[in-house]
């Protein structure tokens, strides 16, 4: 096995056949049986079973401090898998992690994200991606693991994680968030993408910590604080995973249908509430809805605040170009930071670091000859 290998995890019902993007956004708990049981249920939030005890593991955090089930005992917490080098469902993972945790301010409930990728995301890696997302959030603990140990844990937690050449991300694995209570035992598993999954596991994890009428604090009123609480930099400040927003007001912009669309006060308001209706051209991340948090006052200051915003000091006039990863095959928009290589006259990008040295290794295996 190679260092930078994680071990495919065997699943139950699991057919590694699924079209790779279904394998992303959809996957759910890896156990078929038990996603049957309780994935659909009308009233998820009330029912919570007694699913099965998380698995054990110690490992350390953005802090370098050792976590272990035993550590997070007598506390309600939601875990979710990640890895800081992914450009597709873990940027959309972590900023519904963050509106997650604004729903729940003030709830005494802990978040922890299991990175699946042991040979990049160290404890200082992890500590930087939390700076970048939610850098006061003290309830956010962020675990760094280990070759050896990681496929037991995902397993244990029926998550299914595994490195992929299928053209969607390096590595693919489920992208659920998983209600642990203060025993250590699972009570629910709820998709990322489903709207009426995530307003239950609002719900579910208030009811699991005994404050469900507990009102969590107001978010802020004036557009840059909503943009800094809502953690919209995560995203629109790295231009390899969203459109920059500085600066747009009235120009013209080329969506994915080939149709232009004016980045106007309407253009910006149908984005934060439905952005999947006019994604711009070049980018394929999905950016979450964000109607749960904002009401009409507060929509509109955040808005208000986008349109304003000054255009960043080096603005490229040119259109978006976007490679193929010659290795993974996902689609790359093409920034001063994507990796990058050169073999044989050819230039090459990747999405990450994992697959520009899986190529290095190689590079013959990954060219077509003309």
């Amino acid at each position: 096995m190679q260092p930078r290998d994680i071990a495919l995890v065997v699943i139950v019902g699991l057919a590694l056949g699924l079209a790779a993007l279904f394998a992303l956004r959809k996957l759910g708990p890896a156990d078929g049986s038990a996603a049957e049981s309780y994935a659909h249920q009308a009233d998820k939030a009330e029912a919570l079973p007694e699913l099965w005890p998380v698995p054990d593991f110690s490992y350390l955090d953005q802090h370098g401090k050792t976590v272990t089930p035993q550590a997070l005992r007598g506390q309600v917490w939601v875990a979710n898998f990640i890895f800081t080098q992914c450009r597709t469902v873990c940027p959309l993972l972590t900023s519904k992690l963050v509106q997650l945790q604004r729903l729940l301010a003030g709830v005494d409930v802990r978040f922890v994200s299991v990175s699946v990728d042991p040979a990049h995301d160290s404890p200082e890696v992890l500590r930087a991606y939390q700076d970048k997302w939610a850098p006061e959030e003290t309830r956010w603990t962020l675990l760094s693991t280990d070759e050896k140990t990681l496929a037991a844990t995902a397993a244990g937690f029926k998550i299914a994680a595994a490195q992929s050449d299928s053209g969607v991300d390096p590595i693919i694995h489920s992208a659920v968030f998983v209600l642990v209570d203060g025993r250590g035992v699972v009570r629910g598993a709820f998709s990322s993408e489903d709207r009426a999954d995530f307003l239950a596991l609002v719900k579910a994890a208030k009811k699991l910590a005994g404050q469900e009428t507990k009102q969590a604090p107001a978010l802020a009123v004036d557009g840059p604080s909503l943009y800094h609480q809502l953690s919209c930099a995560g995203c629109h400040e790295r231009p390899d995973l969203a459109p920059p927003l500085g600066g747009r007001a009235g120009k013209r912009q080329e969506l994915t249908n080939g149709q232009l669309a004016v980045f106007d006060d309407a253009y910006v308001t149908e984005s934060i509430l439905t952005p999947q209706v006019r994604m711009v051209r070049g980018y394929t991340l999905l950016m979450p809805a964000y109607d749960a948090l904002l009401d009409e006052a507060r929509l509109k200051a955040l808005v208000d605040y986008v349109m304003a915003m000054p255009a960043p000091p080096e603005e490229s006039a040119g259109a978006a170009r976007v490679e193929a990863d010659p290795v993974c095959h996902m689609k790359v928009r093409v920034t001063d930071s994507t990796p990058t290589t050169s073999f044989d006259g050819g230039t090459f990008f990747f999405c990450a670091e994992i697959c520009r040295e899986k190529f290095l290794t190689t590079p013959a295996a990954f060219v077509s000859s003309p």
